[in-house]
């Protein structure tokens, strides 16, 4: 790690009690730079003056290093997988008292949970015998869980939403596009650190055993060794017969991990290979 930057990340230990070490360090450069802009200097010495008299000043670095960014059916093609033969298989495998159990990691404002659950009443509507599921939806950043927990949407951000979904699972007021209730109930959204080392899983899923662990274009913003621990995370969280799901540029990540294999090239959609655990 550079020297300026390992000054920031202590003194930002030091003030705030949060350790930023584990992301990578030209994401962290770059984040750096624009506060160091804002702040009219890029003397290190001032801007941690500045960071200790400016407690918003530490507030909108954390914020930078959070990433937040996320969309409806980012990926089309993986959620077209999910849609014709993850989900319906998964839900067909599931008897009367069971539930399909989906973590969704790195959740950031709520699109990716709720394109799943999207996908899961549409299924289950085509079902003689609904199958219940459960989302258990995480993320670092108590914006935007809180935005998550609203699940209200402007236009721009609708337009990979399919007309007939949006009809049939949304509520338009004006410019906005709010989530029904029917989807809200299944999910539950909630602040969880993926490095931390005191818990295997989100405290709403003690036990693990998810059927699908989607954490999408996260892992590649930190460290190699902050990486695999977690993925490790995942795939212990993971039932013997689950999926997960990364981003498409984590494909060299999650190869170099070891212990899954790719079940649907060129989607980055993995099972835990056979013996690896």
């Amino acid at each position: 790690m550079d020297d300026r930057i390992e000054e920031i990340v202590n003194a930002v230990y030091d003030l705030c009690g949060i350790d930023v070490s584990g992301y990578e360090d030209t994401f962290l450069a770059h984040s750096l730079e624009k506060r160091f802009s804002v702040a009219k200097t890029d003397d290190i010495a001032d801007y941690i003056r500045h960071l200790a008299g400016n407690p918003d000043e530490a507030a909108i670095l954390l914020r930078s290093l959070t990433v937040t960014h996320t969309e409806f059916f980012r990926n089309p093609l993986t959620f077209a997988h999910l849609e014709q033969w993850i989900l319906p298989s998964l839900m067909e495998a599931k008897s009367d008292h069971s539930e399909l159990r989906v973590w969704s990691a790195g959740c950031s404002t709520g699109q990716e949970a709720y394109s799943i659950a999207i996908l899961a009443e549409n299924i289950n509507s085509q079902r003689q015998r609904p199958v219940r599921y459960r989302i258990v939806a995480t993320d670092i950043s108590q914006e935007a869980l809180l935005e998550a927990s609203r699940g209200e949407y402007r236009e721009a951000a609708i337009q990979k939403i399919r007309v007939g979904d949006l009809k049939e699972h949304f509520l338009k007021s004006g410019e906005t596009y709010a989530v029904c209730d029917r989807l809200k109930q299944h999910i539950s959204f909630s602040s969880y650190d993926l490095l931390d080392n005191r818990s295997s899983c989100p405290q709403e899923s003690i036990f693990g055993g998810f059927d699908l662990v989607v954490c999408s274009n996260l892992l590649f913003y930190y460290q190699r060794s902050h990486q695999e621990r977690i993925l490790k995370k995942l795939v212990d969280s993971m039932d013997e017969n689950g999926y997960l799901i990364t981003g498409e540029a984590e494909r060299l990540i999650v190869r170099r991990r070891g212990g899954l294999c790719q079940v649907a090239p060129p989607s980055p959609i993995y099972k835990i290979s056979r013996g690896a655990r």
